[in-house]
């Protein structure tokens, strides 16, 4: 690169709420072009920022850089304090969601995250850097794992299906086998012999509707993590809740995601939330009656938001998790994503020392079992290390059950 563009290129940190929203026409422009998901776009950090981050205190860091005046990258990112320490984490709700850079694919994608990566560790005065499920085959992936004062890095399946080119919907199909011993349909066949079974996608529009359902769903997913002795906090989170309402209609920024509702004989049996694709989908979160848990409806939905982005010329990313059905969508195709935290400044390497020094001394009192002297829950018990989604919470938050 010549002196000249070399010049040209600037990196600032955006603070402040209104500077955050100027941002939007050329964000939804880089969006486009980028081709970028939704956890990357703008309505989605937007309402995340107003609906949860703000609420909870958090201070916004979103960085930006600009080529001769142009918008060329951006990477929402949030202050977090926890205890005496403060941790830079991608801007949106504690759950699932993949960390990228926002940026077009080109000659200049490689120097454009690394100086991203350079400005968040210096500029952002963060104690640690925690980024959740980054995607092994980013430049962001290497640079983060190349550091040398790692706390952690634990790695997650994710699976995504490939729709795009495959024909008809029943060519597709045909290429799956079965899922637990039924084909596309089965499960729906199943359902019916309890009564009349109908699958619709609401009208984003219908607020009143959409946020029964979403509660209805959120009742449902404490009942599961009670039974099988998983919890998150953001099942009992009225602002994650609004969110994702918001996340299907607000007046304030363009729709982002749809509601796919399961009834039978009128009642709601399954639900789930799925983004729109730009070309890739993504599947958001869902639920199901427990009652009805033999039926599978949740993979009723499921499949009727599959062949709805089939249908629509999306791709479909499930997410992290390990989830049968998601391999079956996927025809056994998956990637993996990393779960990487940093130490970022000296403070923040005082910290870890003194848990080093506290985890020495706990020895010293007791002898640990085989199990526990390699446990990394062991040592993140002792850590000011901040997990904030462990591979079993995200399958909570997404789409399994």
């Amino acid at each position: 690169m010549d002196e000249t563009k070399l010049n040209a290129r600037r990196y600032d940190v955006i603070t402040d709420e209104a500077g955050f929203r100027a941002l939007q026409p050329e964000w939804d422009a880089l969006w486009s072009r980028a081709e970028g998901f939704c956890y990357q776009s703008f309505a989605f950090c937007w309402l995340a920022w107003l609906h949860v981050s703000k609420p909870h205190g958090r201070k916004l860091k979103c960085l930006v850089c600009r080529e001769g005046g142009r918008l060329v990258m951006v990477w929402p990112l949030e202050m977090v304090r926890r205890s005496l320490w403060t941790y830079l984490v991608p801007l949106g709700p504690e759950g699932g969601d993949f960390t990228s850079v926002l940026v077009e694919n080109g000659a200049q994608t490689a120097s454009l995250v690394t100086g991203a990566w350079e400005v968040a560790k210096r500029r952002c005065g963060a104690d640690f850097i925690h980024l959740p499920y980054v995607r092994e085959s980013l430049v962001l992936h290497k640079l983060v794992t190349g550091e040398r004062r790692i706390v952690f890095a634990e790695p997650h399946n994710s699976s995504a299906a490939k729709l795009r080119g495959e024909g008809t919907w029943d060519e597709y199909c045909q290429t799956l086998g079965t899922l637990f011993r039924k084909k596309p349909g089965g499960f729906t066949k199943k359902l019916a012999k309890e009564g009349t079974v109908d699958v619709r996608m609401l009208d984003p529009a219908e607020e009143s509707e959409t946020a029964s359902i979403v509660k209805w769903m959120f009742e449902c997913k404490r009942v599961w993590s009670g039974r099988v002795g998983k919890h998150s906090v953001w099942l009992d989170s009225p602002e994650f809740e609004r969110f994702l309402c918001k996340l299907i209609y607000s007046g304030d920024v363009a729709s982002m995601a749809r509601l796919i509702v399961v009834t039978l004989d009128d009642a709601p049996v399954a639900a789930l939330i799925v983004s729109l694709g730009n070309p890739w989908a993504s599947a958001i979160i869902s639920g199901y009656d427990p009652h009805y848990g033999k039926c599978c409806p949740g993979l009723i939905g499921i499949e009727h938001c599959v062949k709805w982005a089939f249908e629509s010329g999306y791709d479909l990313d499930f997410g992290v998790g390990t989830e049968e059905f998601k391999a079956y969508w996927s025809r056994r195709r998956a990637t993996t994503a990393w779960t990487v935290q940093t130490i970022n400044s000296t403070w923040g390497l005082v910290a870890m020392r003194g848990r080093r020094l506290m985890r020495e001394a706990m020895e010293r009192v007791r002898k640990p079992t085989p199990e526990e002297a390699g446990s990394p829950e062991t040592d993140a018990a002792l850590a000011p290390g901040m997990r904030l989604q462990t591979p079993d919470a995200a399958s909570q938050r997404g789409i399994g059950e």
